[in-house]
């Protein structure tokens, strides 16, 4: 029977979804504003393309190391603590990027940054699974994910007015990064006071977490098909935003609105992701790994197009369209997760997801799309190595999907 969305929010509480929410969007400040800055920094900073695209990806390298001692911690200890204590941290690493002037300094800043982002996943995901009932949970992980598009909204118009407000001699990033650091701390503060979720504590094993994960075969193939789409969503945004300066002729404050606008496309792709999850999964769980592998194959094909986009309108149009296809396919995929994993290492699943998305596809699509690009050029290297990423993940869901209903079987027994 389904459920409004009010009932839900007032069954689970409505601070913990809105104070996660705020971190999620925070996160995703800070993510896109790196972005859109981009160029600016490796002149500052004196470095090459390639760099500054492993500099960018470090973040989320250090978001999946540091998501599986996290999980493993919120399996068993106060995840809400946990959330508290990491954002701090990363408000302090957000402050101290706008100080940084070699290149081994942005690195340390951002290895620091991605261990206090990296409690999103695990803590987070799970905290939200365990306090809202299963009939709302698609719309809520749905609202919880619409932070992240609602960040990189958010973004590049915080960018735009540093670069707009500040002179361009005074080095507006640095001032915008050192900015994130005040929001940061007061919901670092708000997180430390949201209640805990009633829930069964892990007392297995590390080693013994991870086995019986590799045993859920919906679960493993989910990895590998976000190891794989990880290669797209990491680094091929910070390509596409050289490609808009170089070929497209935009400056700072006109790429800080373009990435705004078409993150309009992914808001709306994770609220309606959100809420059609809910209705598919209740008809059948296959229905939500298919609208995933749909969505993430698009996606790719959408990155190709805009690569190549001869002007900035179609830039955008494509570029609304690929935002919508990402987060309408990561929704019903965390909802997925949630359902095949025990609730007593479901923090520690969450975890694998940070891996497998930022350490596998994250630092591997930084090398191989920066061995493309220095043997094709920015634009080819997009159009080659997205699409095949995004098809090859939307393959391996589509193998996912023969097992999802045993699978769920088995943590209902």
């Amino acid at each position: 029977m389904e459920m409004t969305l009010g009932k839900v929010l007032s069954t689970g509480g409505r601070a913990t979804l809105g104070v996660l929410v705020g971190l999620q969007v925070l996160d995703s400040v800070d993510n896109v504003m790196f972005v859109v800055f981009a160029p600016e920094i490796r002149a500052s900073l004196g470095i090459s393309t390639a760099a500054i695209g492993i500099v960018g990806a470090l973040a989320g390298v250090m978001v999946a190391l540091a998501a599986l001692p996290l999980g493993l911690l919120g399996d068993r200890r106060r995840r809400t603590s946990i959330a508290g204590v990491a954002t701090l941290v990363w408000a302090a690493a957000a402050g101290f990027l706008g100080l940084v002037q070699h290149l081994w300094q942005a690195v340390a800043v951002r290895v620091v940054a991605g261990i206090g982002k990296a409690n999103e996943g695990p803590i987070q995901a799970s905290l939200l699974v365990d306090a809202y009932p299963p009939a709302g949970r698609g719309r809520v992980l749905g609202l919880h994910r619409g932070g992240q598009p609602l960040g990189i909204v958010t973004g590049p118009l915080l960018a735009a007015a540093f670069a707009t407000v500040i002179p361009e001699e005074h080095e507006p990033w640095r001032w915008a990064f050192a900015f994130l650091a005040v929001p940061a701390v007061l919901l670092g503060l708000a997180a430390l006071r949201l209640p805990e979720p009633p829930r069964e504590t892990s007392t297995t094993t590390p080693r013994g977490a991870f086995g019986r994960l590799t045993k859920i075969r919906t679960f493993v193939l989910v990895m590998v098909a976000l190891g794989t789409f990880g290669m797209c969503v990491t680094t091929v945004p910070i390509y596409l935003n050289v490609v808009l300066e170089e070929h497209l002729g935009q400056g700072v404050a006109a790429r800080g609105m373009i990435t705004s606008i078409c993150a309009a496309g992914g808001l709306a792709g994770a609220v309606l992701g959100g809420a059609l999850s809910d209705r598919l999964f209740r008809r059948s769980p296959k229905a939500c790994i298919y609208l995933a592998a749909v969505a993430l194959t698009l996606l790719g094909i959408g990155f190709a197009a805009q690569a190549y986009a001869p002007d900035v309108t179609t830039y955008v149009v494509i570029g609304m369209v690929t935002q919508g296809m990402t987060f309408a396919g990561i929704v019903p995929l965390s909802l997925v997760v949630a359902s095949v994993t025990p609730q007593e290492i479901r923090a520690t699943a969450f975890a694998l997801v940070g891996v497998y998305l930022a350490l596998v596809g994250g630092l591997g699509g930084a090398v191989v799309t920066g061995v493309a690009e220095s043997i094709w050029g920015v634009r080819a290297a997009v159009a080659v190595t997205a699409p095949v990423a995004s098809v090859l993940a939307g393959l391996v869901l589509v193998l996912a999907a023969r097992h999802v209903l045993h699978d769920i079987a088995r943590v209902v027994r």
